[in-house]
């Protein structure tokens, strides 16, 4: 073989092996599932982050006690007092006047000798519970203690009414930071002595919404999720003020505590055991019972077993007002849709699925549900019809993030699986072909492009989106250029092939000359009439066809002739025209 033939046939292995195409298989954009609010409420983890919160805004120092005005002190003179008599009136008057003058030591000791008189005396109650503010120190607490049965008394006097009111409202401002700042503090070492004083704090000041919100989640973080939703729901009913954050964290702690106790009724509804459930359910305390979504829960049950619905049927969609209906639905789904969610972030697509379409027989209509099933089935590229179905249910739900998104991805899978199948088929044909490939490689090869470039104009069709139309440009103009590139590829093998026959038929040829040459010789010994040159042109009559191997090289010199009539490369064509000149010469 010559160094030229050599060179041909490496350039035929080189172009012989396509290139793979490095289109984006293009997975669909999703939303972030951390973010899914699957309750519908916020978390309780959210709260127990809020109390490093509190206790970096703790009060570094006591506060200054703010002025306030005693009623009727800026008008009422010794005249003005009440009705003096027998009942120790004059030591009422007697302490007003220490306490215009600061005297209020000497007050208090004279309100506490009246009240004994008197006991029940709203104004020396009043007054008692304003010389322990203006002294200041535990008289705060003291002052709040005295003023807090007067807050939900009768009062005929609208002075004396506002000023309770103030001096409570003073009093509160000073003291529940205070006393969270100290329930923080105390916890570590004796959290039920810093719970205790804390509810002792709230009795006290139950218009604070801040220290019950303090107390509950503290209670929540300790796993004491029923103490805590009652300390909450007990603050809601007499807070004043900005009570958001207690009522979230109320319906966070009913979910909490809900969820624990209708767990076995609803792992029997899951298991189409109607009944079963409902007599779990009948098991659970009265007080819970008495909420409002495991009354639903309930009533949802006891229509299943009147009807006598099929354990293998879907689940009838809950009747009532939408948001009632989310909540009964967010309790049955819980613990399925937690579990989906957390195999959809480790990337088990196929056990969430098989989860989500279990769940989904229970609470077919839950927007949440058909969300995650969605986003599930346009991970995986699978089922299109199905997940349009689930991303037009979650798009109900307003509260739920980029369901707009998602349902156009889902109406866009059909085209991006076709498109896809049609990429991955292409690399398929692209991998499939070896370094050195053979000639049925190519072949194979060559037939895979061609049927796929007679699918195109279906895909073609398909795509809607301008990175689908996109992709199949790209995807035409590979396969194009693929075929381009196997016709090269198969003309450099065939040339190679036709080389490294015509070398063959050589080297043969060679030996037999040898051959020859030594019987003229022997011959020339003999008679001296024949020459090896004759020998060749035309001694040994027809064994000079065989010997030679003329057949063979008049097939090469055909196929020379076949694959030239097509060949495009250039170098490809000038080998094949060398090869037939040299063929030429020998046959004639």
């Amino acid at each position: 073989m010559t160094d030229e033939d050599r060179a041909a046939e490496g350039r035929a292995a080189e172009s012989a092996r396509p290139g793979s195409l490095a289109l984006p298989h293009a997975p669909p954009r999703l939303p972030d599932l951390l973010s899914l609010p699957f309750l519908g409420g916020a978390e309780l983890s959210e709260h127990f982050g809020r109390l490093e919160e509190i206790g970096r805004r703790r009060p570094e120092r006591e506060p200054a006690l703010p002025a306030l005005v005693l009623p009727g002190q800026g008008d009422r003179g010794a005249e003005d007092s009440l009705d003096l008599g027998e009942n120790g009136e004059d030591l009422l008057e007697d302490a007003r006047g220490n306490i215009a003058q600061g005297e209020y030591s000497v007050a208090l000791a004279q309100l506490a000798e009246f009240l004994q008189i008197s006991p029940g005396h709203p104004e020396a109650r009043y007054l008692s519970a304003y010389c322990h503010y203006q002294l200041g120190g535990a008289g705060l607490m003291t002052a709040l203690g005295v003023l807090r049965p007067m807050r939900d008394e009768p009062l005929d006097d609208p002075e004396l009414r506002t000023g309770v009111r103030d001096l409570r409202a003073k009093l509160r401002a000073i003291l529940t930071q205070q006393e969270m700042a100290a329930f923080l503090d105390a916890s570590p070492r004796d959290p039920h002595a810093a719970a205790d004083r804390l509810r002792r704090f709230i009795e006290l000041a139950p218009e604070e919404p801040e220290p019950p919100y303090l107390l509950a989640v503290t209670q929540a973080r300790n796993g004491e999720f029923e103490s805590a939703l009652r300390t909450a729901k007990a603050a809601l009913r007499q807070a004043e003020g900005d009570t958001g954050q207690l009522r979230v964290l109320a319906d966070a702690l009913e979910a909490a505590v809900v969820r624990t106790v209708a767990g076995p009724a609803v792992r029997a509804l899951r298991d189409g055991a109607y009944r079963r459930a409902r007599e779990e359910l009948a098991r659970a305390d009265r007080e819970w019972r008495e909420t409002e979504v495991l009354r639903d829960l309930d009533t949802f049950l006891s229509g299943l077993c009147e009807r006598d619905h099929p354990p293998a049927e879907p689940l009838p969609e809950p009747r009532g007002p939408a948001d009632r209906v989310a909540r009964l639905y967010a309790l049955i789904s819980e613990e399925d849709g937690r579990e989906s969610v957390r195999l959809l972030i480790d990337g088990r697509f196929a056990e969430a699925e098989r989860v989500l379409a279990g769940l989904l027989h229970v609470v077919p209509r839950f927007p949440v549900a058909n969300f995650i099933y969605a986003i599930c089935l346009c991970v995986q590229g699978r089922e299109p019809e199905k997940a349009i179905a689930a991303a037009e249910t979650a798009a109900g739900d307003p509260s739920l993030p980029d369901t707009e998104r998602l349902l156009r991805t889902a109406r866009e899978m059909p085209q991006v699986l076709a498109i896809n199948a049609a990429v991955e088929e292409h690399n398929a044909a692209v991998e499939a072909v070896s370094d050195k490939p053979t000639r049925q490689e190519l072949a194979d090869f060559r037939r895979r492009m061609r049927e796929l470039r007679q699918r195109l104009p279906e895909v073609r069709s398909m795509a809607t989106t301008r990175q689908s139309a996109t992709q199949v440009r790209q995807l035409t103009k590979a396969v194009d250029q693929r075929l381009k590139d196997v016709e090269r590829a198969m003309e450099s093998v065939e040339v190679s092939e036709l080389v490294q026959r015509f070398n063959r038929w050589a080297e043969q040829v060679s030996t037999v000359q040898s051959l020859v040459d030594r019987a003229m010789l022997e011959s020339r010994r003999l008679d001296g009439h024949r020459s090896s040159s004759r020998h060749i042109r035309g001694g040994y009559g027809a064994d000079r066809e065989t010997l030679l191997g003329m057949d063979e090289l008049r097939s090469i010199n055909r196929e020379a002739r076949r694959v030239l009539s097509t060949a495009a490369d250039p170098r490809a064509r000038k080998t094949l025209q060398d090869l037939l000149n040299a063929t030429d010469r020998i046959i004639r």
